[in-house]
């Protein structure tokens, strides 16, 4: 079946896309593409929105723009595997980046799908699967970011609607989104995880303002997001009212699951560079770098095996945070990788002297610890493992 499968997804891609040339790393030669965020701005930002759209609607009106997305609503019902193999064949491809679009493709659409209602899948994630609707994430804020639930946004209901109040943080893409997945707090007196309610709010609404947040990398690849007496009808709200927490850890399992699948390319082509590197700068034959190098090469390996293994197994019988292990892998990874560099390189990480493939490894020492942050903090994650998972002793209240 996948065999006819591929065969498929091949005629399609030629049919409306060219082949990829292969990336040649010569040192020396082209972009060293070491940024580990997306960063661009202005008309260069809206082309690039513009590109991904088009095809995501091109995918879907050829039958593989939701591919595990249910039947009745446009999807094929295909499995998570039909989804990987897509990937790797439409990765010898040169199609535009779906970037502008993920945040809705693989975070805000199947968490719908899990716990909207049939209209707010037909409204909201059938148009995101087809490209015509751009989704963000409304959920961390200045004081509540791993510690999810100490969100202070407020909505307050005013007949069949609610007016919603308050700061959202580190969201991409809300610059411009057409929706934005939203939690706040509705029940200011109720215990904090049991006074939360989920709910779609139009991203152009009187009295909502998205400013650029600028990182330490120079770019600004995320935004804030401030409400000021936003008002949301109550058919977009996400669930029931004070059953936004029971939304917020579906959502984030599949925005820790989309991390890791994305990141083998990245980081392999990375370790590429840094093994380069080393030979460049004759510490190839060091015995620390090459305890360095043996030591990340089989952290990659482990880090992608994990993931092949647990893709293998059907969600509905995960306990919960297995998947969290390959966002930990992950970071844990990023930050290794540009250590080493820093380590060959000295000084030139810091100065720029104009020889390729050095100071460019700024950018990904710089992105490293926004890995550790997104999707929740390492030490929430690790914690979350160790009491659900490992079954040690809950931390104290």
């Amino acid at each position: 079946m996948t065999v006819d499968f591929a065969r498929e997804a091949l005629h399609f891609l030629e049919s409306h896309a060219s082949r990829r040339q292969p990336e040649v790393l010569e040192w020396g030669q082209g972009d060293e593409n070491l940024a580990l965020f997306h960063e661009t701005t202005g008309e260069e930002e809206a082309r690039e929105v513009a590109e991904a759209k088009d095809w995501q609607g091109t995918k879907w009106k050829n039958g593989f723009g939701w591919l595990t997305g249910p039947e009745r609503f446009g999807g094929r019902g295909l499995s998570p595997e039909h989804d990987r193999l897509y990937r790797e064949v439409e990765a010898a491809f040169a199609v535009p980046d779906l970037s502008p679009l993920r945040v809705g493709l693989s975070t805000v659409s199947p968490s719908l799908v899990a716990n909207g209602s049939d209209d707010q899948i037909i409204e909201f994630a059938v148009p995101i699967q087809q490209g015509s609707t751009v989704a963000c994430q409304l959920f961390s804020e200045p004081d509540a970011g791993s510690d999810l639930a100490n969100v202070k946004t407020r909505a307050r209901k005013d007949g069949d609607c609610w007016r919603i109040t308050g700061q959202k943080v580190w969201t991409s893409n809300a610059q411009f989104a057409d929706v934005g997945f939203a939690l706040v707090r509705t029940d200011p007196d109720a215990p904090k995880h049991r006074g939360l309610t989920a709910f779609l709010v139009p991203m152009r609404a009187d009295g909502l303002d998205v400013r650029p947040l600028r990182q330490l990398t120079g770019g600004a690849s995320f935004t804030e997001v401030f409400l000021d007496d936003v008002v949301v009808d109550d058919s977009r709200r996400v669930g029931d009212v004070g059953g936004g927490w029971r939304v917020a850890v579906s959502t984030l399992a599949a925005e820790r699951t989309s991390t890791g699948d994305r990141s083998h390319g990245m980081t392999a082509r990375a370790f590429g560079l840094l093994r380069t590197l080393a030979q460049r700068e004759r510490r190839s034959s060091d015995p620390i770098v090459r305890q360095t190098l043996a030591d990340l090469e089989i952290r990659l390996r482990v880090a992608r095996y994990h993931q092949q293994r647990m893709q293998a197994v059907p969600p509905e019988k995960w306990r919960g945070p297995e998947r969290v292990l390959d966002k930990l892998m992950l970071s844990d990874n990023l930050e290794r990788i540009g250590r080493a560099a820093g380590d060959l390189l000295g000084p030139r990480l810091t100065a720029d002297d104009g020889q390729w493939g050095t100071f460019a490894w700024r950018s990904w020492v710089l992105g490293a610890p926004g890995y550790r942050l997104g999707g929740g903090t390492d030490e929430v994650l690790k914690t979350m493992v160790g009491e659900r998972l490992l079954g040690l002793p809950k931390e104290p209240a």
